[in-house]
């Protein structure tokens, strides 16, 4: 735990402006965008497009990428149940480890990636796409540190949770492709 301990106090050390009125505000705006509500209302809309496009292998990909993130750090938050940090700017129960935000939003926002680069047309698109979705998915996680509701190293184990789950979800999508 102390090799955590390091790199949580780094990671501290470099929230510039913390706590600063209009900046709080945004991170919370930010932070919500990795609620559980919001990626599961996200998630479904877009497998309900999957759907309506008869790309069936898709939406099941994207259905275990998004629910196994989402259940797999519940539980492994009631498992660890590492307490929060003391100094929030916001109230947030529960405990820490993992973050939540972190792992839904990896594989949620991660599988829209992999959808982007699979299915975008016209190709010159993706790339803007891709960079607004990855620049969404690292903002949550930035606010989740900033506004003290995580530590550094609760973040970066959602995000491993959920780039864990996108994989999963990618090797299902590839194998009812191929039957």
């Amino acid at each position: 735990m102390s090799s955590l301990s390091s790199l949580d106090t780094f990671f501290s050390t470099l929230m510039p402006f913390q706590g600063v009125g209009p900046l709080v505000n945004t991170f919370i705006a930010i932070t919500h965008l990795g609620d559980a509500r919001i990626v599961a209302i996200v998630g479904i809309s877009m497998a309900l497009v999957l759907l309506r496009h008869k790309r069936y292998s898709y939406a099941i990909g994207l259905g275990i990428s998004i629910f196994g993130a989402l259940f797999s750090s519940y539980a492994l938050k009631l498992f660890i149940a590492r307490p929060r940090p003391l100094d929030s700017l916001i109230e947030i129960a529960g405990y820490s480890f993992p973050s939540m935000h972190a792992a839904s939003s990896l594989a949620l926002y991660g599988f829209l990636m992999y959808l982007t680069y699979r299915l975008m047309r016209p190709d010159h698109h993706r790339m803007p796409w891709m960079f607004v979705l990855l620049a969404i998915l690292l903002l949550i996680g930035y606010s989740r540190i900033y506004l003290g509701v995580h530590f550094a190293s609760d973040v970066f184990a959602g995000f491993a949770l959920g780039a864990f789950w996108v994989w999963i979800g990618y090797l299902a999508q590839n194998k009812l492709d191929r039957k």
